[in-house]
């Protein structure tokens, strides 16, 4: 992208990887979950979507994409924040030239980062219309929670940095292909950088099954899990180990279509939201926890329609003794799009809630 415009308000963040190991389903029959209350973050009317949520110096944020429609080329990255996820304002904006998408949080102790996609726009031969082009990754930081830097790119066009974590002294990401035409193969990249700006690559994790969006975590001897979305039928999500070098990687099948994985680790289990289907067919927001390496559901969340791409967090005040998991969660919806203003087909609104998972 040449030019960058960044608008600021103020704003935002924190996540942490996840170390640990899955459940045994011996351990985990009969497990559930309920949803203990859920708020509205934003809503305009227009399509607001792709959240994140983070949790930064006794406050909580949350970004996410502002746009006419799903598919429309006019995204910016808006964020809110709260003190007790009830009452939000905004607290930044950031836009460039390009349709700007699936904002995610990093954080280190010294400043807080926002990453997102930047599709470009392509003029194509003859009479045919414009098009997106490639998308290249970009971000900004603050060092004090009101100035943002100048928006930056980062790695190569036409890889998609989707979410980024930082650990043990250097950020991580996982790229993916992305550019128009769509590509016969799309290769997923393990990334790593020292300080969030330069990138370089680590290994290849996979170039099976159209994989992308992603949420990783990272073990003490120094191996990786991820969890990936495929774009292959069944579309299930898959999960793939490396080995402590994070140069070999081998791959097992959740048994779930899961879009937009983003995953919270309590103690020693492990949990999962994104975009599920909805026994209509349709597409709903769900939790899942991890068991035996297969993602066993624990709730529908309200939503429907367009809707997930979500943030996850466990609830610290669940981490006390005798207290069951409880996990914050984000995402987008438009199950009750006309209850706003001025609705449309493209409406869709920002959520966050708390689920507290019961059984054993």
């Amino acid at each position: 992208m040449s030019q960058l415009s960044v608008r600021i308000g103020m704003i935002l963040l924190a996540v942490a990887p996840f170390p640990g190991l899955a459940a045994s389903a011996e351990e985990r029959a009969g497990s559930g979950a309920k949803l203990d209350w859920m708020g509205k973050v934003y809503g305009d009317g227009r399509h607001n979507a792709f959240t994140d949520l983070a949790h930064w110096r006794n406050d909580y944020y949350v970004c996410f994409r502002h746009g006419a429609s799903h598919g429309s080329v006019d995204g910016e990255i808006r964020i809110m924040r709260s003190h007790d996820l009830k009452t939000w304002t905004p607290r930044g904006r950031l836009d460039t030239l390009g349709d700007d998408r699936d904002p995610h949080f990093g954080v280190t102790d010294e400043a807080l980062y926002v990453y997102f996609g930047v599709w470009d726009l392509d003029h194509r031969p003859g009479a045919n219309p414009v098009d997106r082009g490639s998308v290249r990754s970009h971000f900004a930081l603050t060092r004090d929670g009101t100035t943002w830097s100048k928006v930056k790119a980062v790695y190569e066009p036409g890889f998609w940095l989707w979410r980024v974590r930082y650990h043990d002294g250097a950020f991580y990401s996982l790229g993916y292909t992305a550019y128009r035409p769509k590509p016969a193969v799309r290769e997923v990249r393990l990334l790593q950088s020292k300080d969030g700006l330069d990138w370089e690559f680590v290994s290849t994790v996979t170039n099976k099954r159209d994989s992308g969006e992603s949420d990783m975590w990272f073990n003490p001897d120094g191996s990786m899990w991820a969890v990936l979305r495929t774009g292959e039928r069944p579309g299930h999500g898959w999960i793939h180990r490396s080995d402590p070098t994070r140069t070999q990687w081998r791959e097992t099948d959740t048994g779930q279509l899961i879009h937009s994985p983003a995953i919270a680790n309590w103690k020693e289990r492990f949990f999962i939201s994104g975009r599920g289907r909805a026994k209509d067919k349709g597409y709903v927001t769900k939790i899942w926890e991890l068991v035996d390496d297969k993602a066993v559901e624990l709730i529908t969340l309200p939503s429907g329609g367009d809707t997930s791409y979500p943030g996850l967090l466990v609830d610290p005040t669940s981490l006390k003794a005798g207290q069951p998991p409880a996990l914050l969660v984000s995402w987008y919806s438009q199950h009750d799009k006309e209850s706003e203003a001025n609705h449309t087909n493209a409406t869709a609104s920002v959520y966050v809630g708390r689920v507290v998972v019961t059984g054993e």
